[in-house]
């Protein structure tokens, strides 16, 4: 419903008959309500006639007027006060289209106007951003592009050093044990011929 007041509202201001817009809503088990929508518009466009004719407006008019509403809905100032506006409908609870459409009329026609009169050229805004855009493009290609060429390096000398330090803590460690080995053996030859003297004594 708030998208339908915004197109109503737009082609007020174009000086377009808003009745030749309608967005309606029918599920697939709403066979009767869609055929009846439909045939009911389609009478409606008829009695109207072709578009331009009964609003008094020529065929280049109304190129330009369609152009300036196309934009003016593209704009960023009209997206943002609807969905701000839309945001507001949803907490106070209230669908009804009256409700909706005074809503939108009120918050959304400075912006809508706004849009109307800027300059269009070709449907769209002159936006100054475009021409810049290619340019930061630029600038982060080539930064993305010098990343990984920094990144190399800075991978390998971490493995180096981890490697260089591991070396020297296996030859530290593997000759702890031989000298204690080498401790026993001689606390154990010691000892021996010191047991063997003591029974010769015993036994003379």
């Amino acid at each position: 419903m708030g998208m339908n007041a915004l197109i109503f509202n737009v082609l007020k201001e174009l000086g377009i008959n808003p009745d030749r817009f309608s967005l309606q809503w029918a599920s697939a088990a709403e066979a009767p309500r869609f055929v009846k929508l439909i045939t009911e518009f389609t009478d409606k466009i008829k009695k109207l006639g072709p578009l331009g004719e009964s609003e008094g407006i020529g065929p280049d008019e109304l190129q330009a007027k369609l152009k300036k509403g196309l934009a003016a809905v593209s704009s960023r100032k009209v997206r943002m006060v609807y969905g701000n506006t839309t945001k507001t409908i949803r907490k106070e609870g209230i669908f009804t289209p009256e409700y909706i459409s005074s809503v939108i009329e009120e918050k959304l026609k400075k912006a809508i106007v706004g849009a109307l009169s800027a300059e269009v050229e070709e449907g769209k805004p002159a936006a100054p951003e475009k021409k810049r855009a290619p340019a930061k493009q630029d600038a982060e290609t080539k930064e993305a592009q010098k990343a990984p060429a920094k990144a190399k390096p800075a991978a390998k000398k971490p493995a180096e050093k981890a490697s260089k330090k591991a070396k020297p803590a296996a030859k530290k460690k593997t000759p702890a044990p031989l000298k204690a080995s080498a401790a026993k053996k001689k606390v154990v030859a010691n000892k021996t011929p010191a047991k063997k003297k003591t029974a010769a004594k015993k036994k003379n």
